[in-house]
Order: structure tokens, then C-alpha cells, then sequence
């Protein structure tokens, strides 16, 4: 059983061992293109985690039993219980205690910001949309809490969501396993997510790009409106921007190990969290992340200030569009209309104005 491999181990013929999520990062890492260093816990690490305990059995007499709905939300907190509670053995804790330390040491740093995330068998296919139903966990340092976090990941394998989701698309309940990606944290000032098509008409022409401040939580929890940028797939121009006002976000404090909120000085709150060549850079990396896998692309990044004050790009996730990606193709037209209302990312509190903004 392979119960650790670094990301650049995990070639799309492992994607049942290591998940989708690590499989795409693993192949946009293997063709150049800057993603966080990391490694995965795989999934026979969970299958072995959960023979050992005996928790499969439980899981699986649990699942059965639970057919209404109201039952099915007691197996959750239930089987989730009993996982979040379950000691690693001491070989897997050993195990991805190294490999936790190895990455501190490339990095720099013996007490390295990761972010733990999700990797199930059947997440980010073609063919269905596990995205967002499992947990990430962000800024996490130390070797405790990353095994404490991989821990709290397999165990979202079983939320009342994941759990009807796959029985609506006719899963074993039981069946679906789970690897964790551990990555270096982007110390970004802005993130977001891409579509290298327009959701809303399929216009495979065009590249949608919704930016905010900040983490996440609040574009995903309806709390703001993220900037929106449509880009000319072709000419990377700009078709249309809208820029919305950006009170606050969430970022990640070192001091506490964890996620706050924070304001958003008032000179950048209406201006673009993004400058043109930014836009343009996000642009030709999603052309660059398609023509890799030959689909439209979802795509999740981070942009960091580098040495020399310029943005710079680290993509953190890319997966199928599931909506148009699959439908023939029928462009229609550039449209400034939503992308999508997910961001995600590892960030920090943004220090100053950004020059430059497109448009």
C-alpha cells in the first residue's frame, strides 16, 4: 500500500488512489506551470485507516440502516463522531509526520502553513461535481494539526450532503474513499477562482475571473460581490470588468494559527484587486491549463507578491467544468454576467494599493 506520495508522484493513472483534486494538481505541476509544493495522504491510507479501527464496518452497518432522510442525517453526525475520534496508527502518523517535516525543510520553515484539503476518489470529474463538499482546512502549522486535519477531511467524507449526493447519483454510500492534499500556503494578497468558459452561455471564447481580498468565506457566504473579469480567449483583451466594492475580507493570521476577518482600507475597497498584466497573466494560464487537458477548466489560484513587487501566480486547483464543459460547442458571444460564486485560497491581509487596473 502506498500510503504517502509527494504531489509529483500522482499521475492521472493514480487518480483512484490520490484523488482528483492531486491528480490535476500533480499534472499541471508536471508541465511547468507553478502550483505550491505539497504531498498526499492517499486513499489506502484511509482504506487501511478504517480496516484497522474497524470503523468500515461500522460505517457501512450505520449507512445501511439509515434509509429515511431524518435517519441518514443521524448516521452522519454519527459515523463522523466516531472518525474524528479515531487515533492514526502509529505507522501512518510516522509517515506523514516526515513527510510534513520534508516540506518544512525545502520551505524553509519547521513549523510550515499548509493547507490540508479534500481529495476524494470521485471529485472533480467530468462526470460529477464533489467539489466543495468535503473540507479544507487553511494556515495549519505543525505536525499535530496537520494529522488532526486529515483526520477532520476523511471524516467530511460522510456530511449529510456528500452522503445524499451520492446516493442520488447511485454511489455505494460506503464506497468512495478519499486522499488529502498537504500544500504550502500562497502568502497571496488576492485569489479567485477562473473559468476558461462563460458559465452562463457556454461562449467557449471567453475567460471569466472573479477576484477578491482576502479568503474566501465571504464571496462563498453571499457576504460580498468579488471584481469580475471577462477576457477574450483568443486576444486575451478585455471584454467587460466590473468591479465591486470589498469592505473586508478574510485572511489568514499567523499570530493564532488560523482565519480572520479583516477591513479593507477604504482606498482599495472600490478599486480592482487586480492590475491589467495580472488579469492577462490569469488569462494565458487558463488558455495554458485547457489546452493541457483539452477541456474547459475550473480553475482556483493564488497570486503573491514576488521579490520584485509583481503579482505572481500559483495555481491551487483546476477541474472540469461540469455545467457547458461536456455540451458541443457553441460560442455566442463575450458576456460580463457572473463566473461563479466560489473563490477560494490561501491569502493574507492586503498591504497597500495596486496600481495598474485593467480596463
Amino acid at each position: 500500500m502506498r500510503l504517502v506520495l509527494p504531489l509529483e508522484e500522482c499521475p492521472p493513472e493514480l487518480t483512484a488512489l490520490v484523488g482528483g483534486k492531486a491528480a490535476g494538481l500533480s499534472a499541471l505541476l508536471r508541465h511547468g506551470m507553478r502550483v505550491p509544493p505539497a504531498f498526499v495522504v492517499t486513499a489506502d491510507a484511509y482504506r487501511r485507516w478504517v480496516e484497522e479501527t474497524g470503523l468500515q464496518r461500522e460505517i457501512e452497518r450505520t449507512l445501511g440502516a439509515a434509509t429515511a432522510l431524518e435517519a441518514r442525517g443521524e448516521a452522519s453526525v454519527r459515523i463522523r463522531t466516531l472518525l474524528e475520534r479515531a487515533d492514526l496508527s502509529s505507522g501512518l502518523e510516522a509517515e506523514i509526520g516526515r513527510a510534513y517535516e520534508e516540506l518544512s525543510s525545502e520551505a524553509g520553515d519547521p513549523a510550515l502553513a499548509v493547507a490540508v484539503r479534500s481529495s476524494a476518489s470521485d471529485e472533480d470529474s467530468a462526470d460529477a461535481s464533489f467539489a466543495g463538499q468535503q473540507e479544507t482546512f487553511l494556515w495549519v502549522r505543525g505536525g499535530a494539526a496537520v494529522k488532526r486535519s486529515v483526520v477532520l477531511c476523511w471524516a467530511s467524507l460522510f456530511t449529510l450532503r456528500a452522503i445524499a449526493y451520492r446516493i442520488r447519483l447511485g454511489l455505494p454510500p460506503a464506497a468512495v474513499t478519499m486522499g488529502v492534499v498537504v500544500q504550502k500556503m500562497v502568502p497571496a494578497e488576492v485569489a479567485g477562482v477562473m473559468m476558461t468558459i462563460d458559465p452562463v452561455t457556454g461562449d467557449r471564447s471567453a475567460i471569466g475571473i472573479e477576484a477578491s481580498f482576502g479568503l474566501g468565506f465571504a464571496v462563498v457566504g453571499g457576504e460580498l460581490t468579488p471584481d469580475r473579469y471577462v477576457m477574450d480567449k483568443v486576444t486575451l483583451q478585455l471584454r467587460s470588468r466590473a468591479i465591486a466594492t470589498k469592505p473586508f475580507g478574510y485572511g489568514c493570521d499567523p499570530e493564532r494559527d488560523g482565519v480572520r476577518r479583516f477591513d479593507v482600507p477604504e482606498p482599495l475597497q472600490r478599486s480592482s484587486c487586480l492590475t491589467a498584466e495580472e488579469v492577462i497573466d490569469l488569462a494565458r494560464a487558463g488558455k495554458a491549463v485547457e489546452r493541457l487537458f483539452g477541456t474547459p477548466q475550473d480553475v482556483e489560484w493564488a497570486m503573491a507578491t514576488g521579490l520584485s513587487g509583481v503579482g505572481v501566480l500559483s495555481l491551487i486547483k483546476s477541474r472540469p467544468e461540469t455545467v457547458w464543459g461536456r455540451r458541443p460547442a457553441k460560442p455566442l458571444g463575450g458576456s460580463g454576467r457572473p463566473v461563479t460564486e466560489r473563490i477560494a485560497g490561501a491569502l493574507r491581509v492586503p498591504l497597500g494599493r495596486r496600481d495598474g487596473e485593467p480596463g
